[in-house]
C-alpha cells in the first residue's frame, strides 16, 4: 500500500498495473476480512467489486512479472468442487479450501515452453494450466470467504476459516 493510499485504491491499483483493468471499469462492492499469508509476513485484505462491462475484458494486458494468467470460472462449478487440502509445517498443520474446474475460461496467458499449457508459477516449473485448473492457497481461502458471505445458500462448505 502507498502512502495515503485506502486498501481499495490499492486494489484498483494493483488490478491496473497487473491485468490493465482500469478502475473505471470496476463496481466496488466492498471488502471482506483480512488474511494473513500463511508466511506470517503481510496481510491481504481482498476487496470485491463487479465488472458490468463484459467488453472491458476484452482489453486485459497481463503484466508478465505479476501475473501468468487471467481465468474465469462459473460459480456453479465452483460451488459443485470445493474441497480440502491439508499442509503440515515444522510449527503448525492447518486446512484450506481448493476448488477444481474443467469449465475455466483463460482470457490472458503467457505462453510456457511446454505443450501450449500455461506455467502457473514462475518458481513452480512443473505447474501448469492444463485441462483443469485448481485455485488454491491465499486465493482460494479469500475466495471461500466470498462465496460464504456472497451465496450461503448454494455455497455450503463446513470449513471454518479464521479471519481478522
Amino acid at each position: 500500500m502507498d502512502p495515503g493510499e485506502s486498501t481499495t485504491d490499492t486494489a484498483l491499483r494493483e488490478t491496473n498495473e497487473e491485468i490493465g483493468l482500469k478502475a473505471k471499469d470496476i463496481e466496488i462492492w466492498g471488502h471482506l476480512k483480512s488474511v494473513v499469508r500463511r508466511q506470517a509476513d503481510f496481510v491481504v485484505t481482498p476487496i470485491v467489486g463487479y465488472i458490468p462491462d463484459e467488453e472491458a475484458l476484452d482489453k486485459l494486458v497481463v503484466n508478465s512479472d505479476e501475473v501468468q494468467a487471467v481465468f474465469t470460472i462459473p460459480l456453479e462449478e465452483l460451488y459443485r468442487t470445493a474441497g480440502l487440502t491439508k499442509f503440515t509445517s515444522k510449527r503448525m498443520k492447518y486446512t484450506l479450501p481448493t476448488f477444481d474446474s474443467t469449465e475455466f475460461k483463460v482470457l490472458r496467458s503467457l505462453p510456457s515452453l511446454s505443450n501450449n499449457s500455461f506455467q502457473v508459477h514462475h518458481n513452480a516449473e512443473n505447474e501448469y494450466l492444463h485441462s483443469n485448473q485448481r485455485v488454491w492457497g491465499l486465493s482460494a481461502v479469500m475466495l471461500h470467504q466470498a462465496l460464504t458471505l456472497l451465496n450461503p445458500e448454494e455455497y455450503k462448505h463446513d470449513l471454518i476459516v479464521k479471519f481478522f
